[in-house]
């Protein structure tokens, strides 16, 4: 009878064991599985954040190899825990409702770290760190991070390349980011900035550092020291590359398998010597022997497991890591009411758009600059429909207007700054500057720049408007997305572009000032609402 009695206590004392682990996990799976889904088929397809997927799964299994830390029994921080997982819950919370990936993938680091502090304290903290911090690169860098990166890199590659080309006496020419060699133009487009090879490297090389057991720190910073000029090379290297495609194989031959396995091709080349500059400083290459547990540890590990209730996490800590899963699976659970519903606001640009104003009248002949291909794919993302007019007075002075609207204005469909859009497509950007445009009875905060690529110089004044609101800055841009949201209301918005051809900045400027007045006071108070918000007092 006793020994019948002691089978059945087996099932209850693992029961008592890992029910709360099992809770946290469940609670966390809950969390976010749907917001991996929905980047999975959205965000992460993007060459920037591709590499997301792979440092959440690399980051997890570092955590499973030292699963073993958490059953040892440490110094707890409940209160602190409790307090950083509620932050990293009003976070994810906020992030999820509102379509702010950054929210809510940077919530996981205080929602982690929380509950490691809630089960083990400090010492638990301390004994994942690395995985923690590793998975801090999946967390999206803001997009004026991203532009502020991807220029130089952009100007470093082109200028290095064209160098190249001259010195085994190509003919080759550079204006901005843009090469030409016979006759042929290659655009160094956002993606082949290098950003994201050196983004990947950088994430390899620290693991590489952490999963090589003895590694001195300065062997370590040494090794991510070498990262920035591997990178830089290698992605010159491949810029190299496809300039020669397009000489003696046409742009069709660039743009297609060849352009991406060069990269792969380059991509696995500077692993291989970053691999190798490891090697040479000392770092060993192959993985820490994980030591076998020793017999005094495995006795003491059975006697444990053989007394139920001591094997048992405590009482306060089951219910602490209860209490947790049960806050993570209500905010899980609760987020999706908090989601806005879209405006549904149809607008009809091509009724809006007057097609004579005070002095101007269309001018179908000269059509805005097209924008090349990957600028173009971005902005059919961000905007669903785009109006283009160009508009000629007496005196044959032309102003080119665009105008997009884009349904959404979330962060899944942000708004477009148009000095990065010039930036992309091969201009030089100067005088950036934001001023207020009076016009209809309206002040308007609008963004003005000086966009030179070869003889051309274009002045352009551009603003953003969401809802009905013209917004300038990315804070005032969040703030009204916020405003809107909480409100249960996905705003709408548009960009509306204003440029001309000229050398004379200041006077461009004025003209497409009053160009603007004229264009507001031609347009019905609907169209004019919707174009440059509503007046306020």
């Amino acid at each position: 009878m006793s020994t019948v009695l002691g089978e059945r206590a087996l099932p209850r004392s693992w029961l008592r064991r890992w029910s709360p682990s099992v809770a946290v996990l469940g609670a966390f799976v809950l969390l976010y599985a749907p917001a991996y889904w929905g980047l999975a088929h959205g965000l992460w397809r993007e060459d920037e954040y591709a590499h997301a997927p792979m440092v959440i799964a690399v980051a997890a299994w570092l955590a499973w190899r030292d699963r073993a830390a958490l059953a040892a029994r440490h110094e707890r921080a409940p209160l602190a825990g409790a307090a950083l997982l509620a932050a990293g819950l009003v976070l994810y919370a906020v992030g999820r409702s509102q379509s702010l990936a950054l929210f809510t993938l940077a919530a996981q680091l205080p929602i982690l770290a929380g509950l490691l502090l809630v089960a083990g304290g400090s010492a638990a903290l301390a004994r994942f760190a690395f995985p923690l911090a590793f998975l801090a690169f999946a967390v999206p860098l803001p997009g004026f991070v991203l532009a502020a990166l991807t220029a130089p890199l952009k100007a470093f590659a082109s200028a290095s390349v064209t160098a190249i080309l001259h010195l085994f006496g190509y003919p080759a020419a550079r204006s901005g980011v843009v090469i030409s060699m016979g006759g042929h133009p290659l655009l160094v487009a956002d993606a082949c900035s290098g950003l994201n090879s050196l983004a990947a490297l950088f994430a390899l090389a620290l693991l590489y550092a952490h999963l090589t057991g003895g590694v001195r720190r300065a062997r370590a910073a040494l090794l991510l020291a070498a990262v920035v000029p591997v990178a830089l090379a290698a992605n010159a290297l491949r810029v190299l590359l496809l300039a020669l495609v397009v000489y003696y194989l046409g742009d069709e031959a660039a743009r297609g398998f060849l352009h991406g396995f060069a990269g792969m091709a380059v991509f696995a080349l500077s692993f291989f010597l970053l691999y190798g500059f490891g090697r040479a400083i000392g770092i060993e290459s192959a993985l820490p022997a994980r030591r076998p547990a020793s017999r005094r540890s495995r006795d003491a590990h059975a006697e444990r497991d053989q007394r139920p209730h001591a094997s048992a996490p405590g009482t306060r800590l089951a219910a602490s890591l209860l209490g947790a899963a049960i806050a993570m699976a209500g905010t899980a659970l609760a987020t999706p009411a908090l989601a806005p519903t879209r405006v549904q606001r149809p607008v009809d640009l091509a009724a809006i758009l007057p097609a004579r104003l005070a002095g101007w009248r269309l001018d179908p002949q000269t059509p805005p600059l097209a924008p090349s291909p990957d600028v173009r794919a971005k902005l059919e993302r961000l905007y669903g429909e785009i109006a283009s007019r160009t508009y000629v007075n007496g005196a044959g002075e032309r102003m080119m207007l665009v105008v997009a609207y884009g349904g959404d204005q979330s962060d899944a469909l942000k708004a477009h700054r148009q000095e990065v859009c010039y930036s992309a497509q091969g201009f030089s950007v100067g005088r950036l500057e934001h001023a207020t445009l009076r016009a209809a009875g309206r002040s308007i905060p609008v963004t003005r720049f000086v966009a030179v690529r070869g003889a051309r110089s274009e002045p352009v004044t551009y603003w953003f408007t969401m809802g009905d609101r013209v917004v300038l800055g990315r804070l005032e841009r969040l703030r009204v997305q916020l405003l809107y949201g909480f409100r249960g209301q996905m705003p709408d918005g548009m960009l509306v572009r204003i440029s001309s051809l000229s050398r004379d900045a200041p006077a461009a400027f004025a003209a497409q000032r009053d160009f603007i007045a004229s264009l507001l006071a031609a347009m019905p108070r609907s169209g004019r609402a919707r174009l440059a918000g509503v007046r306020r007092s």
